[in-house]
């Protein structure tokens, strides 16, 4: 992942000043303690102005309905004190002016402020994006004190710069560097590293990171080339962004295998809206997994032992025949026997263990008794096991569902199955994916909203229903609408392809897929056991 840089923000501020200067802050809101969204509104257009101060994302934007999907903002119902500071003081306000420092990170926006006697002072919300210093601070611009930060930061923290309500805001420690166009290009040469060319080029100019100078060095034959690349890189007065085909790296020049964006605010909101929804799809995967495999973990240790006590049925049955021995020789028993060494039904010999204290009769009751508890407690095992292996399922395919997540949408209704909460009506329910073929559409259902919307919504009694046979996977379904005669065999193995490349066995040399009509199949009553289906035929594959 590439760092927002100072020139991608100078960019961004020259890109859209013009609508910054006279805009009326009518919202603000802070989903979380790195996070601002400032909704701006000017010539009755309103844009969201994101700022991101997480150490990891830093930058700003304004955002798009589709990146906001995609960053999973929720809004919480009280909001942080630094929200309710900047509500305060700058709510309502209109921007007077914007300003990026020369060769800085820092995004200045100021405003006329006007206290309760009715006094003009100007206010400058300064948002510092320097990786993780990055901050927001809100001060007073005419006596230079701070009002409030985001983040305080007390001397234990820094030993250069403080960052709290009534201290004069001063800016962070210049750095060291030169201007690339005031430098000759034996200088340029003679000053570079040879053994780290791009780390030194970066140390010692400005603009010009790490991963720009890198690019630059793979485009350059020499570093004369390279000298007179970066000064006209760096003269051009508009700047067009480009984001690489994986979505690995942005840059304000093309570069290999990378494609073109509009302007510089949707380079800069598309890239880390990206970068933002992978880790938190990787993160909430890797929580809902854990989640489930510790369900799995407790419920294969219970099948342990739900089969060890079904296992306990041939020991009741050994019980039940020294019973049953014992009774058949009552005449023969004598009381006060410690072992009894009586002729089993085959006629073999065979000792019997006997309660000298009690008859003989009473013995083979002592013993009918331990049969029937154990039958009774194998018989309730059993009953359990069936139970225990249908959450089984459901855990391994709500695990496989999560694996197969491409959404944080779908990650979300996962969660909040699993935990029983109140769903959100997501775009899921409503989409299904689906391929034509031979003039027959087969739908893919990827997710337990969708399989439930595939069979309420979308399936006809007459239709066909695959899935992975006792494996985890997709819901197959088969529209035969248009189908008048047999279906083609042809049909049918697609439809079995496609099960098995939607399932957990997708690797497998061979795999079982069943497939029945779909009047046949019936949803569960619980959770626990998604679907049960007669009638079915099976292909291996």
């Amino acid at each position: 992942m590439i760092n927002y840089d100072s020139l991608t923000l100078k960019q961004f501020l020259e890109e859209n000043k013009e609508f910054f200067i006279g805009a009326k802050l009518q919202k603000i809101q802070q989903p979380n303690r790195n996070e601002l969204i400032f909704v701006l509104r000017k010539s009755g257009e309103a844009k969201k102005l994101y700022v991101n101060f997480n150490p990891n994302f830093f930058h700003i934007c304004f955002m798009s309905e589709e990146n906001e999907l995609k960053r999973n903002i929720t809004i919480p119902k009280t909001a942080p004190m630094f929200c309710m500071l900047l509500r305060k003081y700058i709510q309502n306000s209109k921007i007077t002016d914007v300003q990026v420092p020369e060769y800085e990170r820092i995004f200045e926006i100021y405003f006329d402020y006007y206290d309760e006697l009715g006094e003009k002072s100007q206010l400058c919300l300064a948002v510092e994006l320097m990786g993780k210093y990055s901050n927001v601070i809100l001060y007073n611009y005419d006596t230079n004190v701070i009002i409030g930060c985001a983040h305080n930061v007390s001397a234990e923290k820094s030993r250069e710069r403080e960052l709290y309500g009534m201290l004069p805001y001063i800016y962070p420690p210049k750095q060291k560097k030169k201007n690339i166009l005031r430098v000759s290009q034996d200088s340029f040469i003679n000053n570079i590293d040879k053994n780290c060319p791009a780390k030194s080029i970066s140390s010692m100019y400005n603009y010009i990171t790490i991963p720009i100078a890198e690019e630059f060095l793979k485009m350059s034959d020499s570093f004369e080339d390279l000298y007179y690349k970066l000064k006209d890189f760096l003269s051009k007065k508009h700047y067009s962004g480009y984001i690489s085909n994986d979505f690995s790296k942005f840059f304000l020049f093309k570069f290999e295998n990378s494609f073109k964006c509009t302007n510089i605010n949707q380079m800069t909101d598309d890239y880390f809206s990206f970068c933002q929804s992978e880790t938190i799809k990787k993160n909430l995967k890797l929580k809902i997994i854990k989640q489930i495999q510790n369900q799995l973990d407790k419920l294969n240790n219970l099948k342990i032992k739900q089969e060890l006590q079904i296992q306990k049925t041939e020991k009741s049955l050994e019980y039940k025949n020294k019973a049953d021995i014992i009774m058949a020789n009552l005449y023969y028993l004598k009381a006060g026997v410690k072992i009894a060494e009586l002729k089993d039904f085959e006629g073999n010999n065979i000792k019997i263990e006997m309660d000298e204290n009690i008859s003989a009769t009473e013995n083979a009751n002592k013993y009918y008794s331990l049969y029937k508890k154990i039958k009774t407690a194998a018989e309730y095992a059993n009953t359990m096991l069936e139970e225990t292996n249908s959450q089984i399922l459901y855990f391994e395919e709500m695990k496989f569902y999560t694996q197969n997540a491409q959404s944080i949408t779908e990650l979300n209704d996962i969660w909040a199955e699993l935990n029983n909460e109140e769903q959100k009506i997501s775009s899921t329910q409503e989409h299904t994916d689906y391929i034509d073929f031979q003039n027959v559409r087969i739908y893919i259902g990827k997710n337990k909203k969708q399989n439930d919307y595939i069979l309420s919504k979308i399936a006809s009694p007459e239709d066909l229903w695959f899935h992975p046979l006792n494996a985890p996977g997709a819901h197959i379904l088969v529209k035969t609408d248009k189908i008048k005669n047999e279906i083609p065999d042809e049909i049918l193995l697609k439809a079995a392809e496609l099960t098995k490349e939607y399932s957990a066995q997708k690797n497998n040399s061979k795999t079982s897929v069943i497939y029945t009509k779909r009047k046949y199949v019936k949803k569960a009553n619980n959770k626990l056991a998604f679907v049960t289906y007669k009638n079915e035929k099976e292909i291996v594959i």
